[in-house]
């Protein structure tokens, strides 16, 4: 095919995934907002421990009743993740979870590699949370970063429909 015909068919596609969606472009820049201000506070401010990163996350989530969950994947010196709280909504209140296990391979999680990777933000593709949520989510990932690299990955989930199939 020639370029130009796939440049049209990447825009006409593009098109309708935004029609499709409205509120779609307004509902990720209020989650790159909230998370952007939300990681240069735990950078200004790091928590002491996993419990303290719990804690900011619950806060976090609780200001913002659209948001499904946020995690906080903590990196030591090496880059592996030692721990990674997960706050999230369950029935009428917050529930919280290690996503730091062997089952569910938080380092091949694509919320977690690819920010890593770029070095960079990132939104995924809808997911079904198999291990986490358990619903179907997007997520916004960042690197947090202090003046030695990347300490943390720090997300927000928000729930979508599930994708036609």
């Amino acid at each position: 095919m020639p370029v130009l015909v796939l440049v049209l068919l990447a825009l006409v596609v593009a098109q309708a995934c935004r029609s499709s969606a409205p509120g779609q472009e307004e509902m990720q820049a209020e989650v790159e907002t909230a998370l952007d201000v939300f990681v240069a506070e735990l950078v200004a401010e790091r928590p002491s421990d996993a419990d303290a990163y719990a804690a900011r996350l619950r806060a976090y989530v609780k200001a913002h009743s659209t948001f499904y969950g946020s995690a906080a994947a903590l990196l030591n010196d090496s880059g592996t993740v030692m721990t990674s709280p997960y706050v999230y909504r369950s029935g009428d209140g917050l529930a919280t979870l290690d996503l730091a296990t062997p089952g569910y391979n938080i380092e091949a999680q694509v919320w977690f590699a690819m920010p890593l990777a770029a070095n960079a933000g990132i939104w995924t593709a809808p997911y079904f949370d198999k291990g986490g949520g358990e619903i179907w989510m997007i997520t916004r990932s960042v690197p947090a970063r202090d003046d030695k690299g990347i300490f943390a990955i720090v997300t927000t989930d928000v729930p979508v429909d599930a994708p036609a199939q």
